[in-house]
């Protein structure tokens, strides 16, 4: 039987719960900009022209097929041999932003397309600008749609954050690995760790299922 001491570890609780509120504001800077990039990127997908729905899937394409901790490293490397001062933070959140930005378009776009034609034919038949239709019509039943892939999405950023380690940002593994060096507690510091960030998966999904059902209330 393991004899595990959480007392070490409970001890550091005050700077494991601020490394783990850096790590929500890192989670939720880079889903902004998820989010930006998605709506972005899915609109230049929808233009007519193929120049924006080729650039857009170049986009997708490379950093859906590229590691994240690759691209981390590149983000981080490259500005600092151009001479370029951007802080690990900066350098952090725009890196898991773009990453699942290029999720997002994806997701987006489908739902986009999952919209009834038939909706879209009646408001132009009454002669409702294209732009009034996509914010009206398009834009409100793609949230319905959407919120639940993009929750999965949120959760697995949030997750992601971990990797900022790597590039000296002080978020939560980060503030794992110096507490369980200090304290030799490495199991119970870990256990402590994947707790934090179960509750912080579980309070995402509750998000997720409180906005579905209030979008999609009247739409059942």
């Amino acid at each position: 039987m393991l004899g595990l001491n959480f007392t070490p570890v409970l001890d550091s609780m005050d700077q494991l719960l601020s490394a783990a509120l850096v790590t929500l504001i890192l989670g939720w800077s880079g889903m902004v900009i998820a989010t930006f990039v998605g709506i972005f990127g899915a609109v230049l997908s929808q233009m007519p022209g193929r120049f924006y729905r080729h650039g857009v899937q170049t986009f997708v394409d490379v950093y859906r097929g590229t590691p994240l901790l690759v691209q981390i490293l590149l983000f981080f490397y490259v500005p600092a041999a151009l001479q370029i001062d951007l802080s690990p933070y900066m350098v952090g959140v725009f890196a898991i932003g773009l990453y699942y930005g290029a999720y997002i378009i994806e997701i987006f776009r489908g739902a986009y397309e999952a919209v009834p034609r038939g909706h879209i034919e009646a408001a132009r038949s009454l002669g409702i600008p294209e732009r009034k239709i996509f914010f009206r019509v398009r834009l409100p039943q793609a949230l319905a749609i959407v919120i639940s892939p993009i929750a999965g999405q949120f959760a697995r950023l949030q997750k992601a954050t971990s990797l900022l380690s790597i590039i000296g940002v002080s978020e939560l593994t980060l503030r794992g690995q110096f507490i369980m060096t200090r304290t030799y507690s490495p199991i119970e510091t870990w256990l402590v760790i994947a707790g934090i960030y179960l509750a912080m998966y579980l309070a995402i999904v509750a998000g997720a299922v409180f906005l579905e059902r209030r979008l999609t209330v009247g739409r059942r």
